[in-house]
């Protein structure tokens, strides 16, 4: 299959865009394997599922994080955004059968000022 395609790329892109694209592919893989074993982020940025309320005391003990919004996507899980006021920052996905996920985590989060929708100011 890789030499089908390494095929196709030469054909369309010349055999030097080809070389470019593997290797510019391969440093994505490389990069996202590497931030998965050595961890690139905060240490709650491991994939973590476990019951929600254990994940929520875990966040506030660990990093000082508490919700500040939620929704419901349309797949019925439940989508929660927790904070910290050092900036820190986690989604949380809470299934219908109540185990919730680590989904994203980050640093310097930064709230912004609503903007108005109103049209007529």
């Amino acid at each position: 299959m890789m030499a089908f395609e390494t095929i196709r790329l030469q054909k369309y892109v010349g055999l030097a865009g080809a070389a470019r694209a593997m290797l510019g592919g391969f440093v994505v893989v490389l990069a996202m394997l590497s931030t998965i074993v050595l961890g690139g982020g905060p240490a709650h940025a491991q994939s973590q599922c476990d019951v929600r309320k254990s994940l929520l005391a875990k966040l506030d003990t660990g990093y000082a994080e508490r919700p500040v919004a939620v929704g419901l996507a349309s797949t019925g899980n439940v989508v929660e955004l927790l904070i910290s006021t050092d900036g820190t920052w986690t989604i949380l996905v809470t299934k219908p059968n109540g185990i919730a996920c680590i989904a994203a985590v980050g640093e310097e989060w930064q709230a912004l000022e609503p903007v108005s929708t109103d049209k007529s100011s």
